[in-house]
């Protein structure tokens, strides 16, 4: 785990495993991401790479959230881990959905429930569905990685015949961040810039938080947002680009998520870069706000969100509106 070793902030000395079957190891802690991960060789077969969140404490027993382990040579579907590039020849990690834990818990359960960027591979002499977790050269492979582990966790904590709706209530309206993605498999897809899209979407959360929006999520979408009266204001769809094809799909979800509210909360499209002048002025019929965005070396930046929450007339606590 290369890509993480200048997150490393120190060593500290644990035990790993479970009871009746453990052992003693110094674990990295890498501050930023909030991820602590040991990796070794297993019997001549795998690189071990396991992960867990929050900085343990020096000697105490660990459970990984995840193993991520690669076989070290050819394939081995028994493995979790591996590594696929894609058309362009880019290398990404990958994870088949074997996770292990408490009874009940396994690659059912992870497949039921776990959202991301989905796809088939070609897998040797068959196809096998992966989950990809993130471009390995890419500048924001670490927190697609925590991103993954702490999705992982969310799903591990769910009880036996546990579903996200029916743990939610109307008042419970946090954001989660384990509800970022889908589960389909197109053909032909921009998986680096899907990994991307996910984390935008975390970093929109957080921003509409620091200016003092009240954000949620529901199971049919990702990002709310209510005005002081608990009322949904507003409904959001990040696209991963601005192809036809991402475009539809986020436009489809943002249209469906507005039905049934009254009054109609306000449609919000954010989306990479500018959108075609005839697309945004379509949009825009359609009553759906266009909030580009971008990065920079501290996440995603959208331009003039304030100001343009503002001009929509979006309420933040304490009745006032939004200001650029």
């Amino acid at each position: 785990m290369r890509s993480l070793r200048p997150c490393v902030t120190g060593r500290i000395a644990v035990k790993i495993g479970h009871p009746g079957e453990s052992f003693r190891a110094r674990v990295f802690w890498a501050e930023g991401p909030g991820l602590w991960y040991h990796t070794g060789a297993v019997a001549g077969e795998r690189y071990l790479n396991a992960f867990g969140l929050g900085k343990p404490a020096a000697g105490v027993s660990l459970s990984s959230t995840i193993e991520i382990n690669i076989p070290m040579r050819g394939l081995d579907r028994k493995i979790g881990g591996a590594f696929a590039r894609d058309d362009g020849g880019r290398l990404f990690l990958v994870h088949r959905g074997r996770i292990g834990g408490r009874r009940g818990v396994g690659k059912s359960l992870f497949e039921s429930h776990y959202r991301g960027v989905w796809s088939e591979v070609e897998d040797g002499d068959g196809r096998s569905t992966v989950v990809v977790i993130g471009e390995l050269q890419s500048s924001r492979f670490v927190r697609q990685l925590a991103q993954f582990v702490r999705k992982v966790e969310a799903v591990k904590d769910l009880k036996p015949g546990d579903t996200p709706q029916a743990r939610i209530s109307f008042e419970d309206d946090r954001f989660r961040e384990e509800w970022i993605g889908g589960r389909g498999a197109p053909g032909r897809r921009d998986y680096a810039a899907e990994c991307d899209r996910d984390l935008c979407v975390s970093d929109l959360a957080g921003r509409l938080k620091d200016m003092g929006a009240r954000v949620g999520s529901d199971p049919s979408g990702e990002l709310t947002i209510r005005d002081p009266s608990g009322r949904i204001a507003s409904v959001i769809e990040v696209s991963a680009g601005t192809a036809s094809s991402d475009l539809e799909q986020a436009v489809g979800r943002l249209m469906l998520r507005s039905v049934g509210f009254e009054p109609e909360p306000l449609r919000v499209l954010v989306a990479p870069g500018d959108c075609p002048g005839d697309v945004a002025g379509g949009l825009s019929g359609l009553g759906i706000r266009v909030i580009p965005w971008r990065w920079d070396a501290r996440g995603a930046v959208f331009e003039g969100l304030a100001g343009h929450l503002g001009e929509m007339g979006l309420q933040m606590p304490g009745g006032e509106k939004a200001r650029g």
